[in-house]
């Protein structure tokens, strides 16, 4: 019994034995595969740009995991090493990284390279619809321009809407009256106020600042941009489709849910009330003409769940950019009280203290307009940007830049490019203005990107941070409450780069 027992033993030890060789096998032959592959495909194309040494499978994810800082801290360094142009791997995708404007204005101005990367969650969420920031080729180029058209009939970025920008801006100010001078944090309130402006355009009508559902919608809008990360470009990985189950995207998953059934409630109230020749807001045009070219049997990439992908490009767009500079306004103002007063005096004498100010003050207010170049410049709360996809094998400041190559910009290391703008940490609008005291705008400043893909919503935004800097600063002085700890101008990163939490005193003059 025992030598039966014993070969038994004898054979299972030798089945395991072999089971572990056939194991092993497999994962070398695997090993050996994933090898020539990749150095296959890293032979595939000449000309790359430089960069650092990838390894295996996981490329050059190594490089970014153990360096220090920021990802737009990391690539900046990266650049000082391999050029205004190089390239990395990250898990079998090749991504470009740039620096510099003669590069951003190259490569943002060709057309082979403005395609945008597939966004994996939004895929998930709704059968891969798209608006205009994840779209390309003719979804992008319809819905861009009939976004386009429709900001052009609403008067959107033009001076006939400036009564509605200041009607917001009218209630932001009787919210902060109502807090009589005591700390706040300023999010809730800049969240609210600027959203309400593209809301007004987008979704037809406004929210009171008490709306506790449109709160929550602000909140996961703000969480999503968080959990997104820098340039989002690690959620444009096709590995993102196997990572469901991490937290952080679940957590995303989630919070971009949430906003993208608000904004379908909402269009499915106006497919319910839409009447013919009313256009109360861009849903009535955008539904009316996807039903006008269907019945005309003209193909169109317009549809519903396309519709509410736009929307809540536009609406998180439209809000999260804007109120983030208000917020750095506010930091450096406090930070800089002899700007504030010049600010101020500068209002007092040009609009006096009997009205607020108007755009058609701006000419006149060259100082308080050099303020908020600087902001938009120092703020620099948009570091990398979206990326970009080459639809097409391209040549790229004398690079080949292989076709489903990412381009990722580096405006932060823009921004703060000594030799463009003189001791970049230190907050000098005098910078923007001519020795005459005329302001001067250099064309390397580009808060809203350049080329095909530059913001839809730029002259909004322009009139937004104008009439909502210039009524905050004309009916209050900002000071930090004396038991909050020291101001930092350390950001808060995700999507957008945001101050680190603040209060603030608003002393109203």
């Amino acid at each position: 019994m025992s030598i039966l027992s014993n070969w038994f033993d004898g054979m299972r030890m030798t089945s395991v034995i072999l089971d572990v060789l056939d194991i092993r096998m497999v994962l070398l032959c695997s090993a050996v595969f994933l090898l020539l592959s990749w150095v296959m495909r890293r032979s595939s194309v000449s000309n790359l740009p430089p960069g650092p040494w990838g390894w295996p499978l996981v490329g050059s994810l190594p490089s970014l995991a153990f360096a220090t800082g920021e990802p737009h801290e990391v690539f900046m360094r990266m650049a000082g090493k391999y050029g205004p142009v190089f390239s990395l791997n990250i898990l079998g995708q090749r991504m470009v990284v740039i620096h510099g404007y003669s590069a951003i204005r190259e490569a943002f101005n060709n057309p082979n390279l403005n395609d945008r990367p597939e966004l994996h969650i939004l895929k998930n969420l709704f059968n891969g619809a798209k608006g205009i920031a994840t779209a390309s080729g003719e979804t992008w180029k319809e819905q861009r321009k009939l976004s386009l058209n429709i900001f052009k009939n609403f008067g959107v970025g033009q001076a006939r809407f400036e009564d509605q920008i200041a009607t917001e801006a009218d209630h932001l100010l009787e919210e902060m009256k109502l807090i009589k001078g005591d700390a706040f944090n300023p999010v809730h309130l800049f969240g609210n106020a600027v959203s309400n402006v593209i809301s007004s355009v987008v979704l037809g009508k406004r929210y009171e600042y008490d709306d506790k559902k449109f709160q929550l919608v602000l909140a996961s809008m703000d969480r999503s941009m968080e959990l997104i990360g820098a340039g989002a470009a690690m959620q444009f990985l096709p590995v993102v489709n196997n990572l469901w189950f991490l937290p952080s995207i679940r957590e995303m998953t989630s919070t971009m849910k949430y906003v993208m059934d608000f904004v379908m409630e909402v269009v499915e109230e106006h497919q319910k009330d839409c009447h013919e020749g009313e256009s109360r807001d861009l849903m009535d045009v955008y539904l009316r003409e996807m039903e006008n070219k269907k019945t005309n049997n003209i193909h169109t990439n317009l549809s519903v769940l396309n519709l509410v992908i736009l929307v809540s490009d536009l609406f998180v767009a439209g809000t999260e950019t804007t109120a983030n500079t208000l917020r750095w306004g506010l930091l450096f103002m406090m930070l800089h009280p002899e700007i504030q007063t010049r600010v101020q005096d500068e209002l007092d004498a040009v609009v006096g203290r009997e009205r607020l100010p108007q755009m058609s003050d701006r000419q006149n207010l060259p100082y308080t307009e050099a303020v908020i170049l600087e902001l938009q410049r120092r703020g620099n709360i948009v570091p990398l940007g979206l990326p970009h996809k080459a639809a097409e094998e391209t040549k790229l400041m004398g690079y080949t830049i292989p076709k489903g190559c990412l381009v990722i910009a580096n405006h932060w290391a823009l921004n703060i490019d000594p030799e463009l703008f003189p001791d970049p940490d230190q907050f000098n609008p005098e910078r923007f203005l001519s020795d005459a005291g005329e302001v001067t705008k250099p064309e390397e400043l580009i808060p809203f990107s350049t080329g095909r893909r530059i913001c839809l919503g730029e002259q909004l935004a322009k009139m937004e941070l104008f009439i909502f800097f210039t009524y905050l600063l004309h009916q209050f002085t900002f000071t930090k409450p004396s038991e909050e700890p020291e101001l930092s101008l350390g950001g808060h990163l995700g999507l957008t780069l945001a101050p680190m939490p603040f209060k603030v005193c608003a002393t109203p003059r």
